[in-house]
Formats: structure tokens, C-alpha cells, sequence
């Protein structure tokens, strides 16, 4: 009679056993990673890329600036922007932007237009740099440049970061308006990637000043026509009031079907505009 070894066979199937439960551990640590931590950490490093690309934005906004002030004409410089960040390696695919430089003058569109009631006095500001995201775990936004405002806009709203050059005040012979008309002049280019790319910007032309005051007082009219339009909305309801304007002297409406934002102010007596033309395009080298 031959001999049979239970005991083999049964440490066989204890191994298996233990095999099997071994595989089952790390295909539950693989989706706790895939389904937990993997997006988890992307979605962060991808919060942290749009606190990036607003702060860059910031800086272009300051340069910008600087550079209406200088009246210098033959400098060029450059401002970096972001456009995607890193994804989790193994685990998630790194995220991308897409930077948009427009000159919409020809539309009407991307506009803010000063004018008096008799049309004599009127300038235009056209043009905006856009930036949108192209992400995988966090929410989409884009940041809007645009008549010396910068926007953020994502599906839920949009928010005016930091308002144009604009001053009201209420005065003893009526109202004064300071207002700074930047304009952007680009090629209308645009680029998707993940890496940074520079944007050169140059002052065209030397800030123009205009000082008009009238006498008896005059209406203006200050019109934005914009894909943001409820943002602009926004940023007028809050500063005319905070500016000591009655609700006699001004009317705040929006067309949403052209994304027009019409801003009337009346009793004023004195409208100082500065206009300024930037230059704008893509350092890809």
C-alpha cells in the first residue's frame, strides 16, 4: 500500500492560500491609491498651479503698469506664465493651459468705451490675454486680462480680481473721473502646452492725457463689452456707491445678449483719461 503525505498538499494549499490573499492586498492598496490618494494629490498640486498662474497674472498687471507709467517706448520685457502643472507619477498625467492673446477692436468685443452724451468725447480700450486650464482633477478657470482688470471665471461664477484704473469721486461742482484706457495689441495668437511661456509686452505709444470739463455738467457713459460681463457688473455695483454716488446720478445695467455692461454717470464735470496701447506677444524660444 502507498503512503500519502496530507501534510505536503496541505502546506500547498496554505501557500496558495496565502498568495491569493497577498495579491487581494495590494490590488485593495492599488485602488485606495488610484481611487483615493492618487486624485487627492493631484487635485492639490493642481490648486496650488491656479494660485500660481493669479499671482503671475498679478505681476503681469503690475509690469503693465510700470510700463504706462515709463513712457518708455524701446524697452521690452517679459512676464512668465505657467500653463500646467505635474501629475502624480504613475498615477495621474501631468495637466495643461492654453494662453490666448486677443485684439478684438474689429468685434467690439473685449471693449470698455468712455463717452460723453453728445459723442464728441469718446475713447476705446480693446484687447485681453486669457488663460485657460486644461485640468484633470480640480476645477477648470480661466484668468481674464483685459482694459487693465484681471477676472477669474470657473462653471459656478467669476470674480474681478483687481479692478482698472478708475476713480470717482464726488465733488462740491459735481463728479470727476479718473480713468487709465489700457489697450493690449496683439497678433491673436494662442498656445497649449505644460510648461512656462513668456509674454513680451511693449508701450506702443506714449500715454496720452485728456483732461475735459464742463460746464454746465455733462452725462458719461462708460460700456464694457466682455465674455465676464457679470464680473464688471459686479465691480460697478460696488465701487460707485462706495464712491458717495447717489442713486439719482447713476444707472448700472448689463445686456446679457451682447455681454454689454452699461455704466451711466450723470452730473459730471470733469473726465481726466489716460490712453495707453501695450504690445503683446509670445515668447516660445
Amino acid at each position: 500500500m502507498r503512503m500519502v503525505t496530507w501534510r505536503r498538499e496541505e502546506d500547498a494549499i496554505a501557500s496558495s492560500i496565502g498568495t491569493m490573499l497577498a495579491i487581494l492586498v495590494i490590488l485593495a492598496m492599488l485602488t485606495l491609491v488610484t481611487t483615493g490618494w492618487a486624485p487627492e494629490w493631484t487635485k492639490s498640486k493642481e490648486s496650488e498651479h491656479m494660485r500660481v498662474v493669479e499671482s503671475q497674472f498679478v505681476s503681469m498687471k503690475a509690469l503693465m503698469d510700470q510700463l504706462s507709467l515709463s513712457d518708455n517706448t524701446e524697452a521690452l520685457v517679459s512676464t512668465p506664465i505657467t500653463l500646467g502643472s505635474e501629475g502624480v507619477p504613475m498615477f495621474s498625467s501631468d495637466s495643461t493651459g492654453t494662453i490666448s492673446l486677443m485684439t478684438t477692436i474689429t468685434d467690439n468685443f473685449n471693449t470698455l468705451s468712455v463717452e460723453n452724451s453728445t459723442g464728441l468725447h469718446q475713447r476705446v480700450a480693446y484687447g485681453s490675454i486669457m488663460y485657460e486650464s486644461q485640468n484633470t482633477e480640480y476645477i477648470d478657470q480661466q484668468f481674464i486680462y483685459e482694459t487693465g482688470a484681471i477676472i477669474i471665471k470657473q462653471p459656478d461664477g467669476e470674480l474681478m480680481i483687481t479692478g482698472p484704473s478708475l476713480i470717482i469721486q464726488n465733488l462740491t461742482r459735481g463728479l470727476k473721473v479718473s480713468i487709465v484706457l489700457m489697450s493690449i495689441y496683439s497678433d491673436g495668437s494662442l498656445y497649449t502646452g505644460k510648461g512656462t511661456v513668456g509674454i513680451n509686452c511693449r508701450l506702443i505709444q506714449e500715454s496720452i492725457t485728456s483732461t475735459q470739463t464742463w460746464n454746465p455738467t455733462e452725462t458719461l457713459h462708460i460700456n464694457v463689452t466682455t465674455s465676464v460681463y457679470e464680473a464688471w457688473y459686479d465691480y460697478f455695483a460696488r465701487v460707485v456707491p462706495a464712491s458717495g454716488i447717489g442713486s439719482g446720478d447713476y444707472d448700472l445695467s448689463v445686456d446679457e445678449a451682447t455681454g454689454t455692461v452699461h455704466l451711466t454717470l450723470r452730473n459730471v464735470y470733469q473726465l481726466v483719461s489716460d490712453y495707453v496701447i501695450l504690445g503683446s506677444s509670445l515668447d516660445l524660444t
